[in-house]
């Protein structure tokens, strides 16, 4: 009798312990609340978007009844780009960023309370870009080059090389040309440049680009881009990341192999040129490639 009391005894301490066990599981933390805005104009998820676009979010935050909030942070990439100390039972805040070269992007937003309670969320990003056309090798000869033409147009979604006297008959079509000047007072060597820009003096004869009525402009901006940085370019994400409209010229001038220029022609469009080869004299050539927005 004595042993049957005994098992009934730590049958129900073993009872109490379970069910004590159980009620300390149940009792988790309440976690503060997080939303992201769906109004119009404000990415709430996953999204789609092209190179610079606007991403607008609305970040809205609620304590847990209990704690108030203390630390909100807000990352894009692993790299935190706001990390605010608070202390209020709600927390709101807009931020403005703008889509990056990457394929894809993660936003994350993480907010917490005073008792170390955290809620986060995030969003990826995914990388809407232009299709660019691609060229491996154009050469173009320079002024005194008689064997190879020196202008080229990207009309079309393609190229196109002309003679001084084809390009003085597609002059509208005519988006850089070729030349080398090493003198005292313009030391240019390998040039590329366009009808607009104002180059004279260079081109002898009545189909010289000064003589153009339709003279377009086509703006270049050397980049810190290598060679192998130019390869990997397959959409116009970095095409467009590497024009710098405050550091633009009218021509790409001392062209050394392994040059990356960005470029906008007159017609809108962005891309890239390589440095392949050079030949340096009046009658040299230039080797390039070219990837560009079709």
């Amino acid at each position: 009798m004595k042993r049957f009391t005994m098992l009934m005894s730590l049958l129900a301490l073993a009872a109490i312990m379970i069910n004590t066990g159980c009620n300390k599981d149940d009792d988790d933390p309440v976690l503060p609340t997080l939303k992201l805005s769906d109004a119009a104009g404000y990415v709430s998820g996953d999204a789609n978007a092209a190179y610079a676009d606007t991403l607008h979010f609305g970040i809205t935050a609620d304590y847990n009844g209990t704690d108030n909030l203390v630390k909100f942070q807000l990352s894009l990439d692993g790299t935190i780009l706001v990390d605010s100390t608070i202390n209020t039972a709600q927390f709101t805040y807009d931020y403005k960023g703008v889509k990056n070269i990457n394929d894809k992007e993660v936003w994350k937003f993480v907010v917490v309370d005073i008792a170390g309670n955290t809620t986060s969320d995030s969003v990826v990003i995914t990388g809407d870009f232009g299709e660019i056309n691609s060229y491996a090798s154009i050469t173009l000869g320079a002024q005194n080059n008689a064997t190879l033409p020196g202008f080229v147009s990207y009309t079309g979604d393609t190229f196109t090389p002309y003679t001084i006297e084809e390009a003085f008959n597609h002059q509208a079509d005519i988006d850089m040309f070729c030349f080398y000047e090493n003198t005292t007072s313009h030391q240019n060597m390998m040039t590329m440049a366009a009808p607009g820009s104002g180059i004279s003096g260079i081109f002898s004869g009545d189909y010289a680009p000064e003589f153009y009525t339709v003279q377009n402009t086509t703006y270049f901006v050397k980049t810190s881009l290598s060679a192998s940085d130019f390869d990997a370019v397959s959409n116009d994400a970095v095409v467009l990341a590497s024009f710098d409209p405050e550091n633009k010229f009218r021509k790409a001038k001392v062209l050394t192999a392994g040059d990356v220029y960005a470029f906008k022609l007159q017609s809108g469009k962005f891309g890239l040129f390589k440095v392949i080869a050079v030949t340096e004299a009046e009658d040299g050539n230039l080797e390039f490639a070219v990837k560009i927005q079709k």
